[in-house]
């Protein structure tokens, strides 16, 4: 440098980038988290909306481990800084896509963590559904001996997979491996796709209903699905199958089930989801033999929880640096988009 040339200014470094988590993820991912020290970790364990609303204007990355509070599109017009979002799961029903994708913010996901594992949780309820397994129990527990028969073999009946996603492609080869014909129906994933997985393709969800032993829904919630299997839907339903339900309670129009089941029109229901969590006493479907309830905790398996947090840990870190993968993101257009733009860093 000459000896009369003004000093250089002193380069600045770009601040650390703060993480918001609306609760500790799992050990695996807080270790993931934990090879980044320069990163600002804000745990704030189970918070109002409120508590969300005050601290996402600090945060260039967010990670819903909950469903509550939502990630509404006015929280998200709030966090100036925001370049991901992450959701520890499959479901995403509590976050404004549509706000996301406007400010091409992308939204990861782990569905394929906990795929398997809730797949295993339908076939489960399809079983106990077929095997009367739940009723047995507590008919010997209560000091009965029923010998009367009413399962059935899943073995050559026909289960409907509504939704072709992670968990519907599992759900789909675990019914397969019990010899089940499996039918698929998804208005998002072509036919040939279908087909060319070995199953068979439905054009329409009421082309499915009409001929299937178990319907099993596996799909997104989302204003196309909300009250999707309503009182016409079940009205298709050929007399004495089951309907089991691994997606969202909302995708079930529940009073159009409890007549259904009241009817006699279907055979029983395995749910692990329903529209009010947790129910309120007293509802209408805890008296029913011909019903299996779980309290949404299909993808609640240690194993599961430690992968989910592992890809959802992983993902935010991709997220901030630029390197998400498009397979993970609900929204990937937006990853093309900055990367047209040079916003992709």
């Amino acid at each position: 440098m000459p000896p009369n040339a003004p000093p250089r200014p002193a380069s600045r470094q770009p601040l650390p980038a703060t993480l918001l988590l609306t609760e500790s993820l799992p050990d695996a991912g807080m270790r993931k988290l934990a090879e980044r020290p320069e990163l600002r970790l804000l745990v704030l364990p189970a918070p109002s909306a409120a508590e969300l609303a005050s601290a996402l204007p600090r945060a260039d990355g967010v990670i819903m481990v909950m469903e509550e509070p939502a990630l509404s599109a006015v929280l998200i017009e709030s966090a100036a800084r925001l370049r991901v979002a992450c959701r520890m799961g499959a479901g995403y029903d509590n976050i404004d896509v549509e706000a996301l994708t406007q400010r091409r913010i992308p939204l990861a996901t782990t569905g394929a963590a906990n795929a398997r594992t809730v797949a295993e949780h339908a076939l489960y309820l399809m079983l106990a559904l077929a095997k009367r397994g739940p009723a047995l129990d507590r008919a010997v527990k209560g000091g009965a001996w029923p010998r009367g028969f009413g399962a059935i073999e899943v073995a050559g009946r026909s289960a409907l997979v509504v939704g072709y996603g992670r968990i519907g492609r599992q759900v789909a080869r675990l019914a397969a491996a019990f010899n089940m014909r499996v039918v698929v129906v998804d208005p998002h994933v072509p036919a040939d796709a279908v087909t060319r997985d070995g199953y068979a393709h439905a054009a329409s969800l009421a082309e499915g209903l009409c001929d299937a032993d178990f319907v099993v829904l596996a799909c997104a919630l989302g204003p196309a699905t909300r009250g999707l299997i309503d009182a016409q839907a079940f009205a298709g339903m050929k007399p004495g199958a089951f309907i089991v339900n691994v997606a969202r309670g909302p995708v079930i129009d529940e009073q159009a089930l409890v007549a259904a089941l009241a009817q006699g029109r279907i055979a029983g229901a395995g749910l692990d989801v329903l529209e009010r969590e947790p129910p309120r006493p007293g509802h209408a479907l805890f008296s029913r033999e011909d019903v299996v309830l779980s309290p949404h905790t299909a993808a609640y398996v240690d194993t599961a929880f430690e992968r989910m947090a592992l890809a959802c840990a992983t993902n935010a870190l991709a997220g901030l640096d630029g390197t998400l993968d498009p397979t993970a993101v609900v929204n990937p257009e937006v990853l093309a988009a900055r990367e047209a733009t040079g916003a992709q860093r």
